[in-house]
């Protein structure tokens, strides 16, 4: 029975990791089309209104699917068919009571306030039907957490998946669509609204088709309900202000725009943005792997373990951030040649910058959540408020002057603070240690991949794409070479022992 539930798991844990891959490609793909298919300013528009909107929709999202899954796991795998059945529907109930709480006050914040936020923060009245289209957005997630919490909870994780990627899907063909025949920054949000109510009507039909025994039955009396998982200040606060780390330059530099020029550079500057933000969402892909095992060890008490595997985490999650980083910010004129159009390109500098700001952002967020693993709450918020308070603080100051330029300056100053607290903190919580000489390999491979980059400038789509292979492979090379991390090292980061 142990195994057969491990295998349901493991499977279960590949689905969930296949459909998150195809959501995050899908996302790629429809900002990348939209950049083509919309003027400078309407995409500057759409990626404002998206990260506005994201930030709330992933605290509800995150913080509902974990409310519910969490006890009612607890409580499904502790009790007889018959007593689940009252506890399941119950749990349900409170589950949607909270969300229409919590999502219908977002949503009611972004239909009343349209017209304010279209006024004195887009200064454009054209804003007001997009912001209106995407209000209900937050209801429906908040919905939809309940659902996906419940199919979790009852290891329904091949539907969760297809959640997942049904979502993805819907939103990239329905968006695309709208854009291509013309309907505009509204049509593009009433895609992605579209989609969502879509996700969440197969949602109910995949939690009616699996409910099975647990399906409360006619007449039932009341029963004694668990605690939903406690929504505590902290959590809250936490996901908020991971979620709007990532996006607080892009929203402070709207807030600037003074003229019609600079809302095409807020377009230009978004583009570069987003690629900013792939080793980011790689690294919340690795962090799937790693944090369960940390937690598991916590449970065992095993410090000395705890620090190893830690050490090791640290060490690969250095280079694998360091090698995208040093690709992608060597070749930035390259990279938004081949994904953008032409006038895009002149954000390339500015790319430099974010490329390596979101990789101490991704350190800083790794480290948090490695404090969260181990059951150090307030020090993973402190970890994501440091460069969240220094980004908002170095944007107010220097985009006024700079505008795209300072933003970008402004996240590479928050990220080289996320990065050197994540450092300090788990040098002091988790005694890790990186010798000098593993430093100075790592910084070797970022010179000899610079230098290569700048003596090759292809113009071609296809040589763009040799000079990343070759740069990619050149970086591997130096750090295999130098043994700074070790196939085997990679390979101990899935076992926790």
């Amino acid at each position: 029975m142990a195994r057969e539930q491990g295998t349901a798991l493991g499977q279960g844990g590949l689905s969930l990791g296949v459909a998150k891959l195809f959501f995050l490609v899908a996302g790629y793909v429809v900002s990348v089309a939209l950049a083509r298919l919309l003027s400078p300013t309407a995409f500057g528009q759409y990626r404002v209104v998206s990260d506005l909107v994201a930030v709330p929709n992933m605290v509800l999202i995150q913080s509902l699917l974990f409310a519910v899954s969490r006890p009612m796991s607890a409580e499904l795998a502790s009790r007889p068919l018959e007593e689940a059945r009252p506890v399941y529907a119950g749990l349900r109930r409170r589950g949607f009571a909270m969300a229409l709480g919590l999502g219908g006050l977002v949503t009611a914040v972004f239909f009343v306030g349209a017209d304010l936020l279209a006024l004195y923060y887009f200064k454009d009245p054209n804003t007001v039907t997009p912001l209106r289209v995407v209000a209900p957005i937050p209801l429906i997630y908040a919905m939809y957490a309940v659902n996906v919490g419940t199919l979790n909870a009852t290891r329904r994780f091949h539907l969760q998946a297809t959640l997942d990627i049904f979502m993805a899907a819907t939103k990239t063909g329905l968006m695309l669509v709208a854009a291509g025949v013309g309907f505009g920054l509204g049509g593009v949000m009433g895609g992605f609204t579209g989609a969502s109510a879509l996700a969440l009507t197969l949602s109910m039909g995949f939690i009616l088709w699996s409910q099975g025994g647990y399906r409360q039955p006619a007449g039932s009396g009341r029963v004694e309900l668990p605690a939903m998982a406690k929504f505590t200040g902290l959590l809250l606060l936490f996901t908020g202000a991971v979620n709007l780390l990532v996006a607080a330059d892009l929203l402070i530099l709207q807030k600037f725009v003074t003229s019609e020029a600079q809302k095409d550079l807020v377009g230009f500057y978004s583009s570069a943005n987003l690629v900013a933000r792939v080793p980011y969402s790689v690294m919340v892909a690795v962090s799937l792997v790693m944090f369960p095992l940390i937690a598991t060890l916590h449970a065992r008490d095993d410090q000395a373990q705890i620090s190893r595997y830690v050490t090791a985490t640290t060490r690969v999650c250095l280079v694998v951030l360091v090698f995208m980083s040093s690709v992608g910010a060597s070749s930035a004129p390259e990279v938004q040649k081949l994904l953008f159009p032409a006038a895009y390109g002149q954000v390339a500098e500015q790319l430099r910058y974010l490329v390596w700001g979101l990789s101490g952002y991704s350190l800083a967020v790794t480290a948090a959540w490695i404090c969260n693993s181990n059951h150090q709450g307030r020090l993973a918020l402190g970890l994501v408020g440091m460069p969240l308070v220094t980004v908002v603080v170095a944007a107010a100051v220097l985009v006024p002057e700079g505008f795209t330029s300072g933003a970008a300056q402004a996240v590479a100053i928050a990220g080289a603070v996320g990065a050197l607290g994540a450092l300090a903190v788990l040098y002091r919580s988790f005694a890790v240690r990186l010798s000098p000489g593993f430093l100075l390999k790592i910084v070797g491979a970022v010179a000899v991949v610079e230098l290569a980059a700048r003596a090759w400038a292809p113009a071609g789509k296809l040589a763009i794409l040799i000079k990343l292979a070759a740069l990619a492979a050149l970086f591997v090379t130096v750090v295999v070479a130098t043994r700074a991390v070790t196939v085997d090292e990679v390979r101990g980061l899935r076992r926790a022992r």
